[in-house]
């Protein structure tokens, strides 16, 4: 694995594991963002140098597809869930597990991982080779969804497992790609506008009060 891949996949890693602390909605959204950018950013490169140098039709549609996920997923589905922030609140709350325990679990998952990666990592295929990154990844965003109760917090970390799986699915055809981003803004809206018509009828962001309210 080059180096700028392990950089920018231990960059991204990093921010998935903060937003396991962030306490605002605001913060965990900025957390979404860079972790995205963070992934996306080295297939982004590889595409704008494919087309510098070859400067063909093939080049150039592998590099807006390439740029429209990337966007998407950096900046469309954060603003979205920041949209939905600025109709509900910017909810600040901690894990339920407590910042203390979040933390030695934190570091459980990733010592796990890293250690089971190092193992796998002169048995795997090359094509597979970031996989013991996105399955950390993977792993922290469920973490994040599991220890709260703010939805836009944990629609945050559904978009962060999301997130996790492109460097495995990089190299999917195009075709795919419309279909896939289509599908994430269509789930992202529809539970935005869930979780904001919610808020409207309770008065209140925590799922567990939806339902007892009235």
């Amino acid at each position: 694995m080059e180096l700028i891949v392990v950089i920018a996949l231990a960059t991204a890693t990093l921010f998935t594991a903060l937003a396991s602390f962030a306490q605002t909605t605001k913060r965990m959204i900025y957390f979404l963002s860079l972790q995205a950018a963070a992934v996306g950013f080295v297939e982004l490169m590889y595409c704008l140098i494919n087309l510098i140098l070859g400067l063909h039709v093939e080049a150039l549609i592998d590099f807006f597809a390439t740029f429209a996920e990337w966007f998407s997923c950096a900046v469309v589905f954060p603003l979205i869930i920041y949209w939905g922030m600025t109709h509900t609140e910017n909810f600040v709350d901690q894990p339920l597990t407590g910042t203390r325990s979040a933390a030695l679990l934190v570091v459980a998952i990733a010592l796990s991982h890293l250690t089971l990666g190092w193992w796998l990592m002169f048995l795997l295929p090359i094509r597979l080779e970031t996989l013991p990154f996105c399955a950390l990844m993977l792993s922290l965003s469920v973490f994040v969804m599991a220890t709260r109760k703010d939805p836009l917090k944990i629609l945050a970390g559904l978009n962060m497992a999301e997130n996790a799986l492109y460097p495995l699915l990089a190299e999917s055809p195009l075709s795919v790609i419309p279909f896939m981003l289509g599908l994430m803004i269509f789930v992202n809206l529809v539970a935005v506008f869930v979780i904001v018509e919610a808020y409207r009828e309770y008065g209140a962001l925590l799922i567990t009060k939806w339902r007892w309210a009235g």
